[in-house]
């Protein structure tokens, strides 16, 4: 039987700033190994949505949670952003505002670095991930400098290698070109 990874019940979110919430009654339950889309208009809650499962929502964008949003069985408002990225990697919707590495080897090492994970065993694992998105060639290229897609696959490499239990693509085909994204689909 499939263990739930993601648990909304009764669940809403209302931001700080504003004077009525953005979600209100969600009921959704996510087993592992499912491949989920959330589809729908710009302002509809999405990333909010999403928000509240990797922990910026309430951790970095201040509001009030009603109901339970459980992740691996932990409830997340009682858990910390640093316990919740252990079992959630994210792909950001603006892949600029990922990055922290002044190059993308920097910018795929920097989870191992605050793990304090030893070099020789870093190298590799920057190596492999780069490798999987395919951006080994580009470990000393300034982030900023990449196009869009790019950017998205240096973020991913970014996060596989904590092995974790979620993975979330907010806006994940916003920046690429739709040439190649339509040569990946044939």
């Amino acid at each position: 039987m499939k263990k739930p990874i993601v648990e909304f019940k009764d669940f809403g979110f209302q931001y700080k700033s504003q004077t009525g919430a953005t979600l209100h009654n969600i009921n959704l339950t996510i087993f592992q190994g499912e491949k989920v889309l959330l589809l729908g208009p710009s302002g509809s809650g999405k990333s909010t949505l999403v928000n509240c499962i990797n922990g910026l929502n309430p951790f970095s964008y201040e509001g009030t949670i009603t109901g339970s949003c459980k992740i691996a069985g932990i409830e997340s408002k009682n858990a910390s952003i640093f316990a919740l990225s252990k079992m959630v990697g994210t792909v950001l919707q603006d892949s600029d505002a990922q990055f922290v590495g002044l190059t993308v080897g920097e910018d795929i090492a920097f989870a191992l670095e605050n793990d304090s994970v030893p070099r020789n065993e870093m190298l590799p694992k920057v190596q492999k991930a780069s490798e999987i998105v395919g951006m080994e060639d580009f470990l000393l290229h300034v982030p900023y400098e990449l196009s869009g897609g790019q950017k998205q696959k240096v973020a991913l490499a970014g996060v596989i290698h904590d092995d974790v239990d979620l993975l979330i693509f907010d806006e994940p085909l916003a920046a690429l070109d739709p040439r190649m994204g339509c040569m990946q689909l044939i």
